[in-house]
């Protein structure tokens, strides 16, 4: 199947969750359209029946049913509207709800070549599209549709002559409507995903304000901003002066239209082929049917931008990039905590190879230290473990089960994470360390702040746990950020856990205050520590250097400085002079 095919599959999907709606909607949209198709045959009734034959009664009971089928249709559009609006936000709320949710659980691969603002563009703006499609131009276009079926209807039965004289007209400006759109959706397109870099060059700049003030680079930002912003104003004003000209030729070809049916109606109506009111009717009909054709062109330009939202949807939603749960994955009960790292081998999408064949254990209850230069790999190790990513060779073992067969919740439940920048939500602390856990009691989160060593510094503020820390954390410091994380991590009471260069953003005297509490924080549990600052060599009782993504030492703090390889390299650059084991 296509692409179209399966983006129609799609859609429908989501479309027939709600049949009864959607039925209720069709028919309420015929039925008012059908009396909107009656005006202008009481129109010709009023003038052949009653103006011609002098009946003022006649011209009363028309006008009157004129009135009536206005008000029917005026109603039961009314009705219509009401019904897609709600129609349209059931769909839309379960689209967005899985776009997000489809977003949350891709793999970090899809991040690393995603941009943040055109993900929120898709989730937010593309959705809006959608909505805006299903609520108002489906409606819109099944009553043209509609219209213009019963309008064809009662013109052929009166004059087919006439009649294709006019309904070739609409043919034409239907044609020239969907050239129109053939024009319009590659450029609609385009705004989109200009829209996406715009909004992802404003969140990096937003969230990164301090290194754009600190770098002195707001001049060049507001340059480049500027550059992408004008490309966007092109395109709009590209796309504007293709509606100017496609909206004018319509109204062109209906004017033209109107003078035909005039010319032939009166030759009609000399040879006694059509009678005045007849002649009425259809120039009724040019009218009433312009402002709905209008709609039609129209809508079938939203329907080439819902469409283009629909497909960005679709794509966000059908993508493979996330990571498999194996159906006979395993829950684990207990862990005792030994990990072990088989040949394993990782590329990142850019092409940068992280790991080659690396061959690891670690014990049960044994805390290692992993140190080396950037980009050897230490961190990577980390999230394949907690399978933000997959490797390309070999396995990960827990208590020798591959982690690829057990849950992922059950995975991170027993295997703490704590990254190296540690990521505060804008709530309160007890939000923040309890967060994926809501079955957690307060008992638990008070422990675990006070295995973190943070509690006391919570229960000096006003509002204790439930203070607000704002966007970030931006209320507290780093190493309170450190800590909260740590205690969000300790919250669930993992046997392993995970730091990635702890103390990487702190300084010099709220590192040595962390190191002094890791040592209690870390017993008990089976810890990797990933780090560049030998600071923390104390905490290890085994140290493992990695270069190249390759594992290229491993012992102890004074087993490795004998061996004067990289590790007593890196040591003695950091304490400076010849160090001694």
């Amino acid at each position: 199947m296509g692409s179209s095919g399966a983006l129609a599959l799609w859609l429908w999907h989501y479309m027939s969750k709600r049949a009864f709606l959607l039925t209720a909607l069709v028919a309420l949209v015929l039925l008012a359209a059908y009396a909107a198709s009656l005006p202008p045959v009481f129109v010709r009734y009023a003038i052949d029946r009653g103006v011609a034959a002098g009946s003022l009664e006649g011209v009363l009971l028309y006008s009157a049913l004129t009135v009536a089928m206005t008000a029917a249709s005026g109603v039961t559009n009314f009705l219509a509207r009401y019904v897609s609006a709600g129609y349209a936000q059931e769909v839309t709320h379960r689209i967005r709800l899985e776009a997000f949710e489809s977003v949350l659980r891709k793999y970090l691969g899809f991040f690393d070549k995603s941009s943040v603002g055109q993900l929120i563009s898709r989730i937010t703006n593309d959705s809006e599209r959608v909505a805006s499609f299903l609520s108002d131009r489906l409606r819109m276009i099944t009553n043209a549709v509609g219209l213009l079926a019963f309008s064809a209807y009662n013109m052929f039965g009166l004059q087919p002559q006439l009649s294709a004289i006019a309904v070739s007209s609409m043919v034409l400006v239907v044609a020239v409507y969907a050239r129109y759109a053939s024009i319009i959706r590659p450029l609609y397109d385009s705004i989109r995903h200009q829209l996406g870099v715009l909004a992802s060059l404003t969140t990096n700049n937003l969230v990164g304000i301090k290194t754009v003030k600190g770098l002195n680079i707001v001049g060049s930002e507001m340059e480049r901003f500027g550059r992408e912003n004008e490309k966007f104003a092109e395109m709009n004003v590209r796309a504007a002066r293709v509606r100017a000209f496609y909206g004018h030729s319509t109204a062109l070809v209906l004017g033209i239209s109107s003078a035909l049916v005039i010319f032939y109606g009166a030759y009609a109506i000399e040879r006694g082929e059509l009678t005045v009111g007849g002649l009425a009717m259809f120039l009724t009909y040019i009218a009433a049917l312009s402002r709905p054709l209008n709609m039609l062109g129209f809508s079938i330009a939203d329907v080439q931008r819902a469409l283009a939202s629909a497909k960005r949807l679709y794509e966000l939603t059908s993508s493979e990039e996330v990571v498999r749960e194996s159906p006979d994955a395993l829950a684990l009960e207990r862990v005792e905590g030994s990990l072990s790292f088989v040949n394993v081998s990782f590329t990142y999408p850019s092409g940068r190879r992280a790991l080659n064949r690396v061959n690891l254990e670690v014990r049960s209850g044994e805390k290692v230290l992993i140190v080396g230069p950037p980009g050897s790999g230490k961190s990577t190790l980390l999230k394949l473990v907690m399978r933000f990513y997959e490797p390309d060779e070999g396995a990960i073992l827990l208590d020798g089960i591959d982690v690829r067969d057990v849950k992922l919740s059950s995975l991170r439940m027993h295997v703490g994470y704590v990254p190296q920048e540690p990521f505060i939500f804008n709530g309160t602390i007890y939000e923040n360390i309890v967060l994926g856990n809501p079955n957690v009691v307060m008992d638990d989160v008070v422990r675990a702040a006070e295995v973190a060593k943070i509690r006391d510094f919570i229960e000096s503020l006003p509002w204790r746990f439930e203070t607000l820390v704002g966007e970030r954390g931006v209320n507290l410091s780093g190493g309170q950020r450190q800590r909260i994380a740590i205690a969000r991590a300790l919250v669930r009471n993992p046997k392993v856990l995970l730091l990635d260069d702890p103390v990487a953003n702190l300084d010099a005297e709220t590192e040595r205050a962390l190191l002094e509490d890791l040592k209690e924080i870390l017993r008990g549990r089976t810890v990797i520590i990933v780090t560049q600052r030998l600071s923390l060599v104390p905490l290890a009782d085994r140290i493992v250097v990695m270069n190249d993504g390759e594992v290229v030492e491993e012992g102890t703090h004074e087993e490795l400085v004998r061996r004067r390889g990289l590790y007593y390299r890196l040591y003695t650059s950091m304490v400076g002079g010849d160090a001694k084991g």
